[in-house]
């Protein structure tokens, strides 16, 4: 834990107002308020990706909240006196980063989504590169934040994509089957 602690020092060694400010504001957009951004976005352009965005963000979100009082690990500014608490201060635990979760599940699903539409590869590239900045941006604020570890932050991003995987996965399947029994039906009549 002593060099995660060392890379949180580094990362406030540079603090200014200016970057306290960003990283909170980017911190925001990889927590529920980008989380309600999106699903309001999907309600306009693709209203299926909504319901499968919730239902895989509050399973994710339940498993979030377990893992958290499983692992019990305190947040880095109450480790160390040497860790500035940025911001609000969080009562619940570390491990594993929400907003890491969350960010994660907001790239792969608006990632999912754009490349239904946009099919060349130069396009797709740029959009997984914006969407992985957005991710690392969000990562990185945790630590500069005060409020996560780095073992945090990768736990939260692997959260993130196993649940964003099996959510997709899900809605994949489950419009295969309804596509099938349409099928079906328009055969029997």
């Amino acid at each position: 834990m002593d060099f995660e602690l060392k890379i949180i020092e580094f990362l406030q060694a540079g603090r200014t107002s200016f970057f306290d400010a960003s990283f909170q504001v980017i911190s925001m957009i990889g927590s529920y308020v980008g989380a309600v951004a999106l699903v309001f976005f999907f309600l306009f352009t693709k209203k299926k990706y909504a319901f499968w965005f919730l239902f895989t963000y509050g399973f994710a979100y339940l498993t979030q909240n377990i893992l958290k009082e499983a692992i019990a690990r305190p947040r880095p500014y109450n480790v160390s006196d040497t860790i500035i608490n940025i911001g609000d201060a969080v009562t619940d635990f570390s491990m594993p980063s929400g907003h890491t979760i969350c960010a994660t599940l907001i790239a792969i699903f608006l990632g999912a989504y754009l490349f239904s539409i946009y099919k060349k590869k130069g396009q797709r590239i740029w959009i997984s590169l914006a969407l992985a900045v957005y991710v690392g941006l969000v990562m990185l604020s945790r630590m500069y934040l005060g409020k996560h570890f780095l073992t945090d932050v990768i736990a939260g991003l692997g959260v993130g994509i196993l649940f964003g995987t099996l959510g997709l996965l899900l809605k994949y399947f489950y419009e295969k089957y309804k596509l099938k029994k349409k099928t079906e039906t328009e055969k029997e009549t």
